[in-house]
């Protein structure tokens, strides 16, 4: 009997061992996952909205909605250069011409842009458009689609704007996207480059 006592015990003891250690294996999980998605995270959106904004430009609606809006302004060339922040503008990657950069890409990104939905600081002009397109019809069924949160939309609206800002989304919009709004095909649009969001690892 005390055999069989000690076993059991030291079965119990085992267990007890194993649930911890995978108690700790979920804690490190969702504490990581924390980190790395959300308003104050290190990428400053939600994972949702990460795997998402490289859909849009396969969005049909969503495209020739934005291009309407986009179709709007007088000059977006002109937006999209006041837009630059300071590390476009004080580097030699933008001196003149519509090049990016991802380093440059990543400083605006974290630096200036993730997690600001109220845009305080944000160039009014390129700050409307995306308030505009989070309106239309072509993004709510957009967001319906991918089943968005409200905090979703707001991430949404910070990304939107980042697309816009970008230097050379004139010549995408030019080039892309009226282009596939007017002759209702699909056409290739180049979506932001899965490091937008993160500094370069160099791999």
């Amino acid at each position: 009997m005390v055999f069989l006592a000690s076993s059991f015990s030291e079965t119990l003891e085992s267990i007890f061992a194993f649930l911890c250690f995978w108690c700790l294996v979920w804690y490190v999980i969702v504490s990581l996952k924390r980190k790395m998605w959300g308003k104050n995270s290190y990428y400053g959106i939600s994972e949702k909205v990460y795997d998402a904004a490289y859909d849009l430009y396969k969005d049909e609606e969503f495209v020739k909605d934005f291009v309407n809006i986009l179709k709007k302004e007088s000059n977006l060339a002109d937006i999209v250069a006041k837009s630059l922040t300071p590390y476009y503008k004080e580097t030699n990657t933008y001196n003149g011409i519509t090049s990016r950069g991802c380093i440059e890409d990543a400083q605006d990104w974290q630096g200036y842009i993730k997690g600001h939905y109220s845009g305080y600081g944000f160039q009014p002009d390129a700050k409307r458009i995306a308030r505009e397109v989070i309106k239309s019809n072509g993004y709510k069924e957009f967001s319906k689609k991918y089943e968005f949160t409200a905090d979703d939309n707001k991430d949404m609206f910070t990304v939107i704007y980042y697309i816009v800002t970008r230097p050379d989304f004139a010549d995408t919009a030019e080039k892309y996207l009226y282009t596939a709004a007017s002759n209702n095909i699909k056409v290739p649009v180049p979506p932001l480059p899965k490091g937008s969001f993160t500094w370069p690892t160099g791999g």
